[in-house]
């Protein structure tokens, strides 16, 4: 074998294997997963064609390639039961024809973050998507278009842009659609908030529409009129430090983001507290903290029962 022989691009074999592994990651076992270490580090192209394959779960875009492949002069390529195309990767800047499998790519990226963390993941078109605490998302990327379901939990996306596939968020019946912005979609106990921090975004609702611009917010809360407003200057700074600047805001919604931060979950006896309104500066990785500060502006009392913290309203002293 030559020297360089670890260097060249992955075989038409190893990149079937490497689909092999990448299909079945979800569910390796322990052992399975040692041999899977073991086959990434016994050559580098391993490890390339391994992040090829990866990559291609990501991105369906790769797939218009395949036409171009197809249509191509004659030329060696083979197709395994006929569920291999061909794509286009870049790998140490130069273009090489690698084989994927389109199936593959069907699958959606999931994406999540515990209690307490945040995470942020650059996606194969080199948007990120930074994820809040305990939040997650789904990733589906077509040829039309860039469709983000956002599962549980708040995020913020920065989009590079793409005309001809606009990138689109679900947020339970709410959409949200931009071509090249940075915005927040946030689902948020029983309401989808959108935050707009460059550029501009269509919010689509149940057959209603509006754009939103740089520095503007809208609130869609279920059995509600949309509510929306201006963005404090600092307010992209304080989301990405863990601030909430809440100005009226019912305390449901100041609950249900201070549980992504604390294991111990925070509740209401009485639903209708949920409603009274909170204006305040809250650190939320600080959630004993915040709670306190949150309980002082209330009148209200922190009492711990098992695995939960309920909020209750102080009794009156005799």
């Amino acid at each position: 074998m030559r020297a360089n022989d670890n260097w060249r691009l992955p075989s038409d074999e190893e990149l079937e294997i490497a689909a092999d592994w990448a299909d079945r990651l979800p569910d390796l076992t322990e052992t399975q997963r040692a041999e899977l270490e073991a086959w990434l580090a016994a050559k580098p192209r391993h490890a390339t064609a391994f992040a090829l394959m990866r990559d291609t779960q990501r991105d369906t875009a790769l797939l218009d390639a395949a036409e171009r492949v197809r249509a191509a002069p004659a030329a060696k390529r083979s197709f395994r039961l006929s569920l291999i195309a061909a794509g286009v990767a870049l790998v140490a800047g130069l273009s090489a024809v690698v084989l994927v499998r389109p199936y593959l790519a069907e699958k959606p990226l999931e994406l999540a973050t515990t209690v307490g963390q945040r995470a942020e993941h650059q996606l194969s078109d080199k948007s990120v998507v930074t994820l809040a605490a305990d939040s997650g998302v789904s990733v589906r990327y077509g040829r039309d278009g860039r469709d983000i379901a956002l599962t549980k939990g708040d995020a913020v996306f920065d989009v590079t842009k793409d005309a001809k596939r606009p990138f689109r968020v679900q947020a339970g019946d709410t959409q949200v659609t931009a071509v090249g912005t940075t915005f927040e979609v946030e689902r948020v106990s029983d309401a989808v908030q959108v935050r707009v921090f460059e550029g501009v975004v269509r919010v689509s609702r149940n057959g209603s529409e509006q754009r939103l611009g740089k520095g503007q917010w809208l609130m869609l809360a279920s059995n509600q009129a949309p509510v929306g407003g201006r963005l404090d200057a600092d307010s992209y700074a304080a989301w990405r430090s863990d601030w909430l600047d809440a100005d009226g805001l019912p305390l449901k919604y100041v609950v249900a983001r201070l549980n992504r931060y604390t294991t111990q979950h925070v509740a209401l006896h009485d639903p209708a507290l949920g409603e009274l309104k909170v204006t305040g500066r809250f650190k939320l990785d600080r959630p004993t903290e915040s709670l306190t500060m949150i309980a002082a502006l209330l009148d209200m009392q922190a009492r711990p029962e098992g695995a939960r913290v309920y909020l209750t309203p102080r009794r009156a002293q005799p």
